[in-house]
Parts: structure tokens; sequence; C-alpha cells
């Protein structure tokens, strides 16, 4: 596996590791990884991720890379034991984790976080967005009427809420496993948190916050 330095540190595979910290959801990791670093990063992967990545396009690769290494450096900390063990995909495209842990990854640009925590009847899910208005107007996309109503910042507050919602789909999936619309989840906003309400058969909890100029959103969702 890559390994990662400590927080602020470049290792010799090139990761830059930018934080962890635990958060309501599991503990979290989020890694840098440069485009002149990525073979170095690759070379220490598992033979079996090194195959996966290299199926795909150059950015994507970096993803790919980047996101494993932010799952190795974590479950490394949490189950030494698994520090070598491959994390492949499912046919959801999510991370596949030694038995006892469940994960979920985000990418956005060269940083990349990832979220683990002990298996259970929960799933979970992590995004990573740039805490910036984008350049379209999103919000009339994945906002329903009620939540444009109450916007107030279309720019920012769009985004934000596009990146909680991203991660409660990725919790959501495992149950689901069909595309959720983004308005078939509701949330009100509030300091580090989101409330959702949602027709799904399921308890959605999530955690926002900004972290050097992105928004990082977890959430964990159960059958009720």
């Amino acid at each position: 596996m890559p390994e990662v330095p400590e927080v602020g540190d470049v290792g010799d595979a090139g990761i830059v590791l930018l934080d962890r910290f635990e958060t309501a959801h599991g503990v979290c990791a989020i890694v840098e990884l440069t485009d002149e670093r990525v073979a170095a990063a690759l070379a220490r992967l598992p033979a079996a991720e090194q195959a996966l990545a290299l199926g795909l396009p150059p950015a994507r690769r970096r993803e790919l890379v980047a996101g494993r290494a932010a799952l190795h450096v974590t479950l490394g900390e949490l189950a030494p034991e698994f520090k070598d063990f491959p994390i492949l995909a499912d046919d959801r495209g999510a991370p596949v984790l030694p038995a006892g842990w469940f994960g979920s990854i985000s990418h956005k640009g060269a940083r990349a976080a990832a979220l683990i925590a002990p298996a259970g009847d929960a799933r979970v899910g992590v995004d990573l967005e740039r805490a910036a208005p984008s350049r379209q107007d999103i919000a009339r996309w994945i906002l329903t009427a009620r939540e444009q109503e109450t916007l107030e910042d279309r720019g920012r507050g769009a985004t934000l809420r596009f990146s909680i919602k991203e991660a409660i789909y990725k919790a959501i999936d495992p149950f689901v496993r069909r595309y959720v619309a983004f308005t078939e989840v509701e949330l009100v906003v509030t300091d580090g948190v989101a409330h959702v309400t949602s027709e799904l058969p399921l308890a959605i909890e999530t955690t926002w916050r900004e972290h050097g100029g992105f928004w990082l959103a977890t959430a964990r969702a159960q059958l009720r």
C-alpha cells in the first residue's frame, strides 16, 4: 500500500495527507495527489488495485489511486492486519473493504476523501466538493421547490446541498440499488448537519463542514 505520511507531510509514494479526523459516521482522511506523483503512488498499491487503475484514463486513474490511498491510511490505523488488503469495487462502483468494515470515497481534482466505519446495519457515504458557486445555477436541478424557496445563497448554498445529497446517495445505494433523483430527499441545513425528509424506507443522518475551501459531507443510512 502507499505509505501515507503524517498530516501535512509528503510521503515516499507522493501522497500528501491533508487531514485525518473522526466524524459522527466514521474516520475520515483527506489526501492530495498531483499528476506528477501518480506513478509513484500507483506503484505502491496492491497488484489488484494497480490492474484496476491501469485500465482507466489518466484523470480517473489519479482519482482511483488517491481514493485508495485515503482508504488504506485509514484502514491501516483502524485494522492494521488489513493494511495490504486490495480494495476493489463492487458492481455499483463502491469500494469493497475487508469483512467488518464499510467505506466510501469521493474525489475532486487532486484531492480525495475516504470514510471508513465498522460494518453493521448502517452504511456510510462521503462527498467532497469545492465550497464555491458552480458554473451553472444547479439549484433548480438538485433542490425541491421548498428547498429553493428557503435557499438564501444559490451559489455556495447550492453546492453545499449538492455535496450533502451526494453523500446521502452513496450511503443509501446499497439498500435501494437504483438511481435516486436529487429531489427524492429534502434537506433543512443547519450548523454542521442537515435534517433529511424522504419517502425512502431509510433513517438518514448527515454531517458537513468546510475544510480548506471544500465542502466535506458525510451520511449514514439504515433501514427503518
